[in-house]
């Protein structure tokens, strides 16, 4: 496969992130859990509306841990990568759409749901990771992985504004008004990310090709070879303090994301500011995410990473200090700023140092340790609001689990 500059399979990879990106804003960062809160858990406090989301979260993840790998492997050893790539997308996307028909008070089959779309989600993100090797050079990894985070946050962003205004004003689209308008205009944005993640998945779906190195084998030794990889980890100080450090850092990342729109609600800014905040998260951070692949490819992925994680614990002190929703405005700007560059940078950055003939495999153990999902943040997070009930109190562990990586991450070698 060429790999030119942003060839038209290249394009054809980022525009699958504009689609794959409604997933996380709409579904992940904003309406599932603030509709988890008012509609299907209804009735419950707000602490036991946490604890139920943490603990789900965690079995989620926990799944997504053992299972990453696996697929991983299987579509190193048999030409099973653009299938199951386009198998899970549409298992994903479609499960989505179906939100639309949970009742009030549905919470356990919402959070099952939740579950498998979140599932489909990660393994859609090892094979999408894995792909990005095979379009694009060592030289180009940084700014295409760049570009495809940037514009990911554009097209996300895009179609969270247009669900967020018929939130906010149900009526304007011919829903009725008040509450009933409100939970009608919820579902049918989730029924939108179904339609735009499935219509920007369309030019992969055509233009990717199987890869042609990849060799048929039994699902047996699929299994061998994640034994090998593992021990291959093992024997490569510098993949496997990566991917340590990763496991810390990300899980951090990706719990804030989850958790951002609960939170909120949870000390009091109303829902309709909370959703203008995370607007701004999106806008804020296709820009950022452009200007930190520029700086990524210049000075190098670990520094992107370095600073990054030192706004992040600067937000999470001052989210201890957040009392109204100027404040949640100026929190969403910092985490807008930086998201996409700590994202980018270490799928790219773990890229370079991976060999091209286990990239399903390494991909798969990458994607295990945070890509899509998070097991210590909403683990500890229910531990600590078992004994305090407070929610700034419980996101102390997620500063400790920043600085657990940064340290790993300062013996890792960049190529």
């Amino acid at each position: 496969m060429s790999k030119s500059k942003l060839n038209r399979v290249a394009k054809s990879w980022i525009a699958y992130d504009m689609g794959n990106s409604a997933f996380a804003t709409t579904v992940l960062g904003a309406f599932f859990p603030l509709f988890f809160s008012s509609y299907w858990a209804g009735g419950m406090d707000e602490i036991t509306i946490t604890k139920n989301y943490t603990a789900g979260l965690t079995i989620i993840n926990v799944i997504i841990l053992i299972m990453m790998p696996i697929i991983g492997a299987i579509t190193d050893v048999r030409s099973l990568t653009k299938t199951f790539f386009i198998l899970f997308t549409c298992i994903s996307s479609l499960t989505v759409g179906s939100f639309y028909f949970i009742d009030y008070g549905q919470w356990i089959l919402a959070l099952s749901l939740y579950g498998i779309a979140l599932f489909c989600f990660a393994a859609s993100l090892v094979l999408y990771d894995k792909i990005l090797l095979f379009v694009s050079s060592n030289e180009d990894v940084t700014k295409i992985s760049g570009y495809g985070y940037a514009f990911g946050y554009l097209g996300g962003g895009i179609l969270f504004v247009i669900n967020s205004f018929m939130v906010l004003n149900p009526s304007f689209f011919g829903l009725p008004s008040g509450s009933e308008g409100v939970v009608l205009a919820t579902k049918w944005s989730f029924v939108s990310v179904t339609v735009w993640w499935l219509i920007f998945s369309m030019p992969i779906f055509i233009f990717y090709r199987q890869l042609p190195f990849e060799t048929e084998g039994s699902f047996s030794d699929a299994l061998r070879q994640i034994f090998s990889t593992f021990r291959h980890i093992s024997e490569n100080k510098n993949i496997a303090l990566f991917l340590l450090a990763f496991f810390f850092y990300i899980d951090a990342v990706h719990t804030i994301m989850q958790l951002a729109a609960m939170f909120g609600d949870g000390i009091g800014i109303d829902q309709s500011s909370i959703i203008y905040a995370l607007i701004l998260v999106q806008f804020v951070a296709f820009p950022a995410t452009l200007f930190w692949s520029y700086f990524g490819s210049r000075y190098g992925d670990k520094n992107v990473i370095y600073l990054t994680i030192f706004v992040y614990l600067f937000a999470l002190f001052f989210s201890s200090t957040l009392n109204n929703a100027t404040d949640f405005f100026i929190l969403a700007f910092f985490v807008g700023s930086i998201q996409g560059g700590i994202q980018a940078s270490s799928r790219s950055l773990f890229a370079k140092i991976i060999p091209e003939d286990k990239a399903g495999e390494l991909f798969g153990f990458y994607n295990t340790f945070g890509r899509a999902g998070s097991v210590l943040g909403p683990l500890l997070i229910n531990i600590f609001l078992s004994y305090s009930n407070d929610l700034k109190v419980a996101l102390i562990p997620l500063a400790i689990i920043f600085l657990i990586g940064l340290v790993l991450l300062y013996f890792v070698k960049e190529r």
